[in-house]
């Protein structure tokens, strides 16, 4: 079953769209590359963990990082900033083949360490896209831009507001400021709408109030 898995995810792997920021960098690649056959399935006893661990590297070779890029940003970064971050991941690696950790422990340092690489990428994503979003900024931009899908260098470029922060969709406006397009933003709106039910509530109990006196009055009679 884990080889299953692993095969799958190599065929993902090499796919066009299976590249991410960090994986531009062929050094990154082959020192995750390492840190699997070094621990897996060397230091896991247990097959589940063997498993977890084989899906946890892959991973990070793989779609996991190039999805943070892509969805929590627009997907690009100096690439001096990031081979700043590559040499933090191949750092990190060196330090698993100095320790003895085995099987639970050692995957939980795994999972410890693909958050520890992905907070130092969420940083150089997040310095390019503040950069890259604000209006008086981003047409000073002249450093040298990856695109972490396509692992081409290309030119800096303005963003529009609309696709800053968020999941590369235009942003879904709360409507509170003037640009809404509906009568009413929707602090307005929830006031109108709660004053109607509270009316219609109250119309109800009068109407209730109403028969439960006519089927009282007949039953006195």
């Amino acid at each position: 079953m884990p080889l299953a898995w692993a095969l799958l995810l190599w065929l993902g792997l090499s796919a066009r769209g299976g590249w991410s920021c960090l994986q531009c960098v062929p050094s990154v690649q082959e020192a995750l590359s390492h840190l699997r056959f070094m621990l897996v399935p060397g230091r896991f006893h247990e097959e589940r963990l063997q498993a977890r661990a084989q899906s946890l590297i892959l991973g990070m070779e793989g779609p996991f990082f190039r999805d943070y890029a892509l969805n929590a940003f627009v997907g690009k970064v100096g690439t001096a900033r990031l081979d700043a971050v590559a040499s933090f991941v191949k750092n990190q690696t060196k330090t698993f083949s100095d320790d003895s950790l085995r099987d639970e422990p050692l995957l939980e340092q795994l999972v410890n360490f693909r958050r520890d690489v992905l907070r130092e990428l969420k940083k150089v994503l997040k310095e390019y896209e503040l950069k890259a979003c604000h209006p008086k900024i981003c047409h000073l931009l002249q450093e040298e831009v990856l695109d972490c899908f396509l692992c081409q260098k290309i030119v800096p470029q303005c963003i529009k507001y609309d696709y800053c922060f968020i999941n590369r969709q235009p942003r879904m406006a709360l409507q509170y400021s003037p640009r809404s397009r509906y009568p009413w933003d929707q602090a307005a709106l929830g006031i109108t709408v709660s004053m109607f039910l509270a009316l219609l509530l109250f119309v109800v109990i009068l109407i209730s109030v109403y028969v439960y006196r006519q089927n009282r009055r007949l039953l006195l009679q």
